[in-house]
């Protein structure tokens, strides 16, 4: 059976099974802790429909539980103690306080993550109304037919906010420094060498992944696909500036090689891996980082953009989790994300 070849068409029913599905398990997870913390269901019926809203909400609204560590033995004790349960020592009230701090919840990056969607597309209607001769196609165009100015502009919105609730969430919520989630040096200058190995082997699978399935879908005469292909790509240059001397570049280096990264490493790497590690495993934790990695970069729009992108971003996000691990810091990580960015732009200007 052939392929239809409007990319609409088969992007409008890949976004409403998707959106379903993720509407769902979140609505489910929801529903299982409301059982067991004994609170109304009615939080998991208004996650399925407003999730951006309600699972936010549901999970930033419980005070999380804090514990404090032992100087003397680096046991964790619960907050409301003042002994410590395994050497007996005393503290003062002040002194536990000083110390109190919190695990990360796996719940948190995904908080964050539809907090930030939110604000994205609270950014994107404003761009719209902003954008002079801006002509509306299709629902699914509206991001990719804006101005690359405006554009951006959206995805610096989107940048900072990933910034400061992944900061708000360490240091605030849960009272823990930056240093503990891998946010400084690692003191091993070796680890700074493998994102020049790592970078270009990520974004060669991804430039390869693409030409790959474009040459596929010609080999067997796919021409759905093939147009699927193409569109995916077209909508890369549409959000690229005209010329290396529009001052559109200024920007999308910023959002692309600092802002983005240095986010998204605290936030998938710093908060989702140890937050899922903690809870699951550490395969899992690199697993459910990664998949939550890839669904933030927005291939939902059709199945060959979550083909085309999902699967390469996937992977790297395999990869950084293995290198967040073997490093213990997110500078590499940052350095890698960067350099992946970095190549991708400047193979499209080849």
């Amino acid at each position: 059976m052939q392929v239809a070849s409007n990319p609409d068409l088969i992007g409008g029913v890949y976004v409403l099974f998707l959106a379903t599905v993720i509407r769902g398990g979140l609505a489910l997870w929801v529903y299982r802790d409301s059982r067991l913390q004994e609170r109304s269901g009615f939080w998991a019926l208004g996650t399925f429909f407003l999730p951006q809203a309600f699972f936010p909400l549901y999970f930033w609204n419980q005070v999380p539980e804090l514990i404090w560590t032992c100087p003397k033995c680096q046991r964790d004790n619960r907050a409301w103690s003042r002994k410590c349960g395994r050497c007996n020592q005393f503290y003062t009230a002040e002194e536990t306080v000083a110390r109190l701090h919190g695990y990360l919840n796996p719940s948190d990056p995904v908080v964050i993550s539809l907090i930030a969607s939110l604000f994205q597309e609270v950014a994107r209607h404003i761009a719209i109304l902003m954008a002079e001769g801006f002509e509306l196609l299709t629902e699914t165009d509206i991001v990719y037919t804006l101005p690359a100015s405006h554009f951006w502009s959206v995805k610096l919105v989107v940048g900072n906010v990933l910034i400061w609730l992944s900061l708000f969430c360490i240091t605030g919520r849960y009272r823990r420094t930056i240093r503990s989630v891998g946010l400084g040096y690692s003191g091993n200058i070796t680890d700074f060498g493998l994102p020049l190995l790592l970078a270009p082997a990520l974004a060669f699978i991804s430039v390869g992944f693409m030409q790959g399935i474009s040459w596929f879908s010609q080999e067997i005469s796919l021409e759905g696909l093939g147009n699927l292909a193409q569109w995916e790509q077209q909508q890369w240059s549409n959000s690229m500036p005209e010329s290396l001397g529009d001052g559109t570049l200024i920007l999308l280096g910023f959002v692309m090689l600092i802002l983005m990264p240095v986010g998204g490493e605290i936030l998938f790497r710093g908060i989702a891996y140890i937050g899922f590690a903690g809870r699951f495993g550490q395969i899992k934790g690199m697993l459910f980082s990664a998949l939550l990695f890839a669904l933030f970069h927005g291939y939902i729009r059709s199945f060959v953009p979550l083909v085309l992108g999902g699967i390469p971003i996937f992977l790297m996000g395999l990869t950084l989790a293995w290198l967040y691990i073997r490093t213990k810091s997110l500078i590499p990580c940052i350095l890698t994300h960067s350099l992946v960015n970095l190549i991708l732009i400047l193979v499209y200007w080849m």
